[in-house]
């Protein structure tokens, strides 16, 4: 087996590579673009960092490749539909910069609250000004961790030894988890930001965290408030930190990324006081390059050995080797689990997946996997799409179950003989702290996913697009009025479905649309007198 280095890692893992019998490792870090496509034939794994774009030109020449590694987290330079289509695993070590990205986070907070930067400047520029850089102490402090997952739950650990209140807000961490680890879990975000001297972020950049702090946010905060942001930029918004911090709101504000990097000369943060910056140095430290070194050599060599592994970011064997029906199901399948995760109320325990029908009697994991797997590739499918947006790690189809593991999420799978209105269906329930939902879906002979019941109530939905989810007491002129909302403020419906137990019992309406929903206009409906619960769902 021929493995490819094409950008520097550390030469712990490049040992790892060559102590293994049967592997020929090569290192060239002249091999880009044209070059490399040139040179790829040959190999079986390719381990990149960012310095390589590996593009579907290269991918079309990689006669032999198996497997693409990249030495870190981000895999924007690599054209994963490509590697995909052609059967080739893309992985990452998601791991590797756990505790860096951690002890940046302590070095941020205590940096700030003890102005050091400014103090460094000041005495530097020959002055010795102590009042000037007045700070405050952690000690009894309350922490607002936003994300409770590998990073988060290390800062908490951290801040405990300080003596810190503990205060954190992930829907998708299970209570006895955070309790363990001393922190208060609380249900709402706004509770976490009404409380928290210091609130720092370990959440992924999605279209739900996407300025999921910005003025409304801020005037819910303390006076003299702290922000840690060493996550995702975008999660907070810029402009209005800026104003936060202007107006003393913020006493100080601590960033590591941006929404764009570098920032602009024109960024609203550009040359404000009270705000320290550093550009993205959250892994870069020599233990954290070693660990993704280690880490993704090890799984390439898993691969390549047809063993199990865990940070592949796709799932490339699955869809080239399902015949169209059952590719149908598969993305059916993630989208339902995207589905649940959106209207899911509660912390989730437990995940079922029933395959229903003679088209899955056959055990398809078997025929489909080069390695060996506990659960069918459906199950994978429904995973992925429950957790991919909630975890500040993401979530792929090989390391969804991995990480509901670790969040004591049980996986439940199962298979019937038949459904009671259809000849093949997927049945998922979700089971959380405070409810369980059931979803079913199936596929038609267009090849089209349908979601087919939503718990007790029958309905009919194309599983792709942007719907407004509404649940209602069952009255006369509820449609009505949603539909002038919707109407009055140029949201055009494409379509309407709608279920109901009984009559005047509860109803259930999903309204496919033409555009998202802003989230005053939600408001107006969720505040109509028969509304019980209204959504936007994304699929």
């Amino acid at each position: 087996m021929k493995i490819l280095i094409t950008d520097p890692i550390d030469q712990d893992g490049i040992e790892i590579l060559e102590r293994e019998d049967g592997i020929e490792v090569t290192v060239d870090f002249s091999l880009k673009d044209d070059r490399l496509a040139q040179a790829i034939a040959p190999y079986h794994a390719l381990i990149t960092r960012s310095g390589t774009t590996v593009t579907s030109g290269i991918i079309e020449q990689a006669e032999n490749l198996r497997v693409i590694g990249r030495a870190g987290v981000g895999v924007d330079n690599v054209d994963i539909e490509a590697a995909s289509r052609k059967g080739i695993i893309v992985m990452n070590a998601p791991t590797g910069n756990t505790l860096a990205a951690t002890e940046h986070t302590m070095a941020m907070m205590l940096a700030a609250v003890r102005k050091l930067p400014f103090a460094y400047d000041s005495l530097k520029q020959g002055e010795w000004d102590r009042k000037k850089f007045m700070g405050i102490q952690l000690y009894k402090r309350v922490l607002g961790i936003v994300g409770l997952g590998r990073i988060g739950s290390e800062v908490a650990k951290r801040a405990k030894a300080f003596d810190m209140r503990l205060v954190g807000f992930d829907p998708y961490i299970k209570r006895e988890k955070a309790e363990a680890l001393g922190v208060e879990l609380v249900e709402d975000f706004k509770d976490l930001l009404e409380v928290s001297d210091i609130v720092t972020f370990h959440v992924p950049f999605t279209s739900e965290t996407e300025s999921m702090v910005s003025d409304k946010q801020f005037s819910m905060m303390k006076d003299r408030v702290v922000l840690i942001n060493c996550a995702r930029g975008g999660i907070v918004d810029e402009a209005a930190l800026a104003r936060a911090i202007k107006s003393k709101k913020v006493f100080i504000a601590a960033l590591d990324v941006f929404s764009t990097e570098p920032p602009p000369a024109d960024s609203p943060l550009v040359g404000l006081d009270d705000l320290i910056i550093t550009p993205h140095l959250g892994a870069n430290t020599e233990e954290a390059q070693k660990n993704v070194s280690v880490i993704i050599a090890q799984q390439v060599l898993q691969v390549l050995e047809g063993k199990s592994y865990e940070n592949a970011v796709n799932l490339p064997y699955v869809r080239a080797k399902l015949s169209p029906e059952l590719q149908a199901y598969f993305d059916l399948s993630e989208r339902m689990g995207r589905f649940l995760s959106q209207i899911v109320t509660g912390r989730i325990e437990e995940v079922q997946v029933n395959l229903v029908g003679p088209l899955f009697a056959e055990d398809v994991a078997e025929k489909v996997f080069d390695s060996p797997f506990r659960y069918q590739p459906f199950t994978f499918a429904v995973l992925k799409g429950i957790l991919e947006h909630r975890l500040d790690e993401g979530a792929t189809y090989i390391s969804a179950p991995y990480f509901a593991k670790e969040r004591g999420i049980g996986i439940v799978e199962s298979k019937s003989d038949r459904a009671k209105n259809y000849s093949d269906l997927v049945s998922i329930k979700v089971t959380t702290d405070q409810e369980e939902k059931t979803l079913g879906g199936t596929v038609f002979a267009d090849l089209k996913g349908r979601i087919v019941s939503i718990d007790q109530f029958l309905v009919d939905i194309v599983a792709d697009g942007t719907f407004l989810y509404f649940r209602n007491k069952d009255r006369p002129g509820v449609i009505g009025r949603v539909g002038t909302i919707m109407g009055d403020n140029g949201i055009n419906i494409a379509g309407f479905h709608l279920g109901r137990e009984s009559y005047q019992g509860d109803a259930l309406a999903f309204v496919s649309l033409d555009s998202r929903i802003p989230e005053e206009i939600l408001k107006m409906i969720r505040d109509l007198p028969e509304m019980l619960e209204a959504k936007e769902i994304l699929l």
